[in-house]
């Protein structure tokens, strides 16, 4: 009897040990979301989105739009998986195309985070 709850005792041990092994584990692995803001080394990112923007498409109503850009930098520095969520579709469509096209590519993207979320407020003036 007293080796059975041993043994009952020392197998709960284990799953518990592993458990939290287990969990520790996965909350490393997870990947991190990071907000792009002001000053923080994306300006030339910024300043590709908008030259590259095409300001002519007839869809575009005037006003101030905001977009929020999620994108990943693969491991060889280029940015894919591109989503845009915000006010106008029609400026979320040309910044994707804009962001999915783009010919940049990260420095050193081993130190890098792999997701981020880069806001992006577009000015549409009447024409």
């Amino acid at each position: 009897m007293k080796n059975t709850i041993r043994l009952i005792g020392i197998l709960g041990i284990m799953i518990t040990t592993g458990l939290t092994y287990h969990i520790q584990a996965q909350e490393t692995n997870l990947i991190k979301e990071v907000k792009i803001t002001a000053n923080d080394g994306f300006t030339e990112l910024r300043n590709l989105v908008a030259q590259n923007f095409n300001f002519t498409n007839p869809n575009l109503t005037e006003g101030m739009m905001n977009s929020e850009v999620k994108f990943e930098v693969t491991d060889n520095g280029k940015i894919a998986n591109v989503s845009v969520k915000g006010d106008c579709k029609y400026v979320n469509q040309e910044i994707q195309e804009v962001m999915s096209h783009l010919l940049y590519q990260f420095h050193d993207s081993s130190k890098m985070n792999k997701v981020y979320i880069l806001p992006i407020s577009v000015a549409i003036a009447s024409r």
